[in-house]
């Protein structure tokens, strides 16, 4: 009888974790703290954008979101050149799911974006 328990709390303990690591796999990771960034827009229109950077955007909004919200680097003021310093030190990050071929598509993004998008802000 009490070994059949201890099977049964074991059983119960292993289905707890699994759901919980489930859990933690299939929820994007984001940080609790919220930046005045994140308030702003969460799309870009990228229509008139080439082929490529429309591309470059899907590839941004996929990876970028595992972490952040993905406004938070939208409506970031980063001028173009700071962006590759930017995405390398996230590519660091655990989790990131950055490699450095997509790192180098995201920074492409940035730059583009902000050359063409905020040119009359920055």
């Amino acid at each position: 009888m009490q070994q059949a328990i201890v099977w049964i709390v074991v059983l119960f303990i292993l289905i707890v974790v699994g759901f919980g690591m489930y859990y933690a796999i299939r929820t994007p990771r984001t940080t609790s703290m919220t930046y005045p960034a994140d308030k702003g827009t969460d799309f870009i229109d990228v229509s008139e954008y080439p082929e490529e950077m429309q591309t470059l955007y899907a590839i941004f909004t996929r990876k970028c979101s595992r972490c952040h919200t993905i406004a938070r680097p939208i409506n970031s003021d980063f001028k173009a050149e700071e962006w590759r310093k930017y995405v390398l030190k996230m590519m660091r990050k655990p989790g990131s799911g950055l490699n450095p071929k997509t790192a180098e598509q995201i920074i492409k993004f940035l730059t583009y974006d902000t050359q063409h998008r905020k040119k009359n802000t920055l």
